[in-house]
């Protein structure tokens, strides 16, 4: 079993769960993996929360310490690995099952290590505990197939396939519909920042931050939590 790296204890959002349940988001579905006697639901049924590795203020630090960030359509969703989660007594189970989220490339903004981009790449997000039950993790809902925006990536640290990704926080996600942004964690300042961005004006900003740290005049944030730091090869 793999390691997956979630820093700080994940507690349930009960509020929000019951509201969730009263619905009648919660059902389960069986996966034809070799765990085949847990059943996942199909739809988060809670909240998870925990402290995070970056924190950013800006969309410009977002992007300086990203390792990719595209334009994308996801293309298909699936049950993942299984991985082992370091928690306190009080977090959710000891194990999580992740979502793989494939995102077919449609535009490349930040790639500062000239990176090789296949036509996808896989994120990793959050989905179920080790009894199958649905969460949200830090107020990021799933990802559906159909969805269109920008995606600001890190590499994954625990998996060798080099086009597998996390987003770089919470903020990481900013889908795009008729032009409008949908900031992934609307309990975020930044989320006011995002959402009041034109498309184009997010764009530029991101462009604009890629060139900044080519030229050496923006850096990577530090990270707000221990976790092991990645330099990208140029694979």
């Amino acid at each position: 079993m793999s390691r997956f790296s979630r820093p700080g204890p994940r507690r349930w959002g009960l509020a929000a769960a019951a509201a969730l349940v009263a619905a009648g988001l919660v059902a389960t579905v069986s996966v034809g993996h070799a765990d085949t006697g847990v059943r996942l639901d199909a739809r988060p049924e809670s909240l998870a929360f925990g402290k995070e590795v970056y924190h950013f203020d800006t969309v410009a630090q977002m992007t300086a310490t990203s390792h990719l960030v595209v334009y994308g359509t996801v293309t298909a969703v699936e049950p993942g690995r299984t991985a082992s989660v370091d928690e306190d007594p009080a977090a959710v189970g000891g194990d999580t099952r992740l979502r793989n989220v494939t995102i077919e490339v449609w535009d490349v903004l930040h790639n500062p290590k000239n990176m090789l981009v296949p036509p996808t790449v896989t994120l990793e997000e959050e989905g179920w505990d080790e009894e199958g039950r649905g969460y949200i993790s830090n107020n990021v809902t799933w990802s559906e197939v159909g969805d269109a925006g920008y995606f600001f990536l890190r590499r994954d640290l625990d998996v060798s396939d080099p086009h597998t990704f996390l987003l770089a926080s919470s903020d990481g996600r900013a889908l795009e519909a008729n032009g409008v942004l949908e900031p992934s964690n609307p309990e975020n300042e930044l989320a006011t920042s995002i959402s009041g961005m034109t498309a184009g004006l997010f764009y530029e900003t991101v462009t604009d931050a890629s060139a900044a740290v080519a030229a050496g005049t923006l850096t990577a944030s530090a990270p707000t939590a221990n976790q092991p730091v990645i330099e990208e090869s140029g694979e």
